[in-house]
């Protein structure tokens, strides 16, 4: 510590120079400090779509997707839409009013229409299915009388992902098509206790279609597209594929070894539609985001209370995936540090993306006319990678996925022995044509012998 003689011996001149560096210091850390405040700021209100867009197409071409159609809304508002590729083979360009089938996005309006009926005072959610389906049951009786409608909420009833699975593959429009399904769980039998843990299953909401039939005594689609679709003007967007692709669809691809091929899916079944079969643009799209981050309204119109939308997207079911949990038709997990609100869909031939950041007010939305099941996650890196260039944030590598690694080693192992299949078939057929060469042969290995 300085002595008191040395701080009078010091030169008044240099003191001064001292506290002048210091304090020229301070300023030079706090107008730093403004001018990154106001970067931040600047970053938050404005950001650069442009590079978006541009971090967009580079994901397209790196994983060969036709068609994207992108929305991101802020608070209240659109602030930028978007279509990228072709929507089809005739070359037809993306643009953000056409319509996409938006898979388990499905499962978000079929939880708001069961929320709206339980705010109307016609449904209980935890009041068991019987109520509203006496005849509901599963293979176990006694099970069958405790599934409520916020356990198939919570994909927390017990029914598994492959349940009824089967019959969802089979085309049927008809009017009877949700209770069919419905009825086929009959000889199903739950692999875990009722209410105790998650599995996916989108018989929970192809049941919960029926609940939303039954209880408001109008068919489900109809009832979707009068008090979600309607209200939110959502005109582009449908309940029946036939009438989405009356109205500039896009083409839906599968992927072989990479490389997209238009087709593929599931056929259109009725009973699909509230787990996975409603088709949507992404302004439309755009739309219902505002109406999920504005505690139910867009434009002046009430779909939902804002205690219903908060409960909405409150997870309860531990989905043993990074800490996220399932909501009502919505996933509440973390992305770059910061709480989502999200889900994903895939119909084996599209795919779909839906992301609401509630603390800054931002919605993103994305649409793919394919799907690759070897790179699901790297499809959906496309709107993290979004969501995080608007949070200041560089994209998320895409993670490891195993099944790709699993494809390259069946392609390893099973090539040569498809080679030595195909020269194995190609001998044959020579030494069939060659009897001479076959005696010379036979000769020679006898001697040999």
């Amino acid at each position: 510590m300085a002595s008191p003689r040395f701080l009078r011996l010091a030169p008044i001149g240099a003191v001064r120079r001292c506290t002048a560096l210091v304090l020229g210091a301070l300023f030079a850390l706090v107008a730093v400090g403004i001018v990154e405040a106001s970067a931040d700021a600047s970053s938050e209100s404005a950001p650069d779509f442009a590079a978006i867009d541009h971090y967009v197409q580079k994901e397209m071409k790196q994983t060969r997707m036709p068609g994207v159609a992108l929305g991101v809304v802020k608070a209240d508002e659109i602030v930028h839409l978007k279509g990228f590729g072709k929507a089809d083979s005739s070359g037809r360009a993306v643009r953000p009013q056409t319509p996409f089938i938006i898979g388990s996005l499905s499962k978000s309006f079929t939880a708001l229409a069961i929320m709206q009926l339980v705010e109307a005072g016609k449904l209980e959610l935890d009041a068991p299915v019987q109520r509203y389906l006496p005849w509901f049951r599963v293979a176990d009786e006694e099970a069958s009388a405790r599934i409520t409608v916020r356990e198939l909420l919570n994909h927390t009833s017990g029914l598994s992902r492959a349940a009824g699975g089967e019959g969802l593959q089979k085309q049927d429009d008809s009017k009877g098509a949700l209770e069919r399904a419905v009825r086929s769980l009959s000889t199903e039998d739950l692999d875990r206790p009722v209410g105790k843990s998650f599995e996916y299953s989108n018989l929970n909401y192809t049941t919960l279609g029926l609940i939303v039939q039954t209880v408001s005594g109008e068919s489900y689609e109809h009832y979707v597209k009068e008090h979600i679709l309607i209200p939110l003007n959502m005109k582009d967007s449908f309940m029946f594929v036939p009438e989405a692709q009356r109205h500039g669809l896009a083409t839906g691809h599968e992927y072989w070894f990479g490389w997209p091929f238009p087709g593929g899916g599931i056929e259109a079944n009725r009973a699909a539609t509230p787990s996975g079969y409603i088709s949507s643009s992404a302004q439309d799209m755009s739309h219902y985001l505002i109406a999920q981050l504005n505690g139910g309204r867009y434009e002046g119109t009430q779909v939902l209370s804002a205690a219903g939308i908060a409960e909405m997207h409150q997870g309860t079911a531990d989905m043993h995936a990074g800490g996220s949990s399932y909501a009502m038709g919505w996933e509440d997990s973390e992305l770059s540090g910061v709480r989502v609100v999200r889900h994903s869909g895939d119909t084996g031939n599209f795919h779909a993306n839906m992301i609401l950041v509630p603390e800054s007010q931002w919605g993103v939305v994305v649409l793919m006319n394919g799907s690759n099941h070897l790179r699901l996650a790297g499809m959906d890196g496309i709107a993290n990678g979004v969501v995080s260039l608007l949070l200041g944030h560089q994209p998320p590598p895409e993670p490891f996925e195993q099944a790709k690694v699993l494809l390259l080693v069946v392609v390893a192992v099973g090539a040569p022995q498809v080679l030595g299949i195909l020269c194995s078939v190609v001998l044959v057929r020579r030494w069939r044509r060659q009897p001479e060469g076959r005696a010379c042969r036979s000769r020679t290995i006898a001697k040999e012998l």
